[in-house]
């Protein structure tokens, strides 16, 4: 797990702000928008690199093995996987429902 904590680590990402901020005025302004875009692509991305990082940390703070710690993992993956195609299902149930009783 050392090994997928390192490279969870160096999957991050940051955004130059010296790049855009020259951006940004060779354009006169228009490139704000790229610069926004970017920046909130790499915090999101870096949100969930976080996640992965502390899911693996809580696990093995806890005392399980990097083969438990796998298994639990993949586990919250598949719990995660069934919740949200529940949460579609209701979803289409409601609407349908809606457009039935209309």
């Amino acid at each position: 797990m050392n090994e997928k904590l390192f490279v969870l680590t160096n999957q991050k990402k940051t955004t130059n702000h010296i790049l855009h901020v020259i951006m940004t005025v060779l354009t006169g302004g228009l490139w704000l928008i790229v610069w926004g875009i970017t920046m909130r692509s790499n915090d999101a991305h870096n949100k969930r690199i976080d996640k992965q990082i502390n899911q693996i940390m809580l696990y093995k703070t806890q005392g399980l093995s990097d083969t438990d710690t796998y298994k639990q993992i993949k586990k919250d993956e598949l719990d995660f996987d069934v919740l949200q195609g529940r949460v579609i299902f209701v979803i289409l149930l409601v609407v349908f429902l809606y457009f039935y009783f209309r």
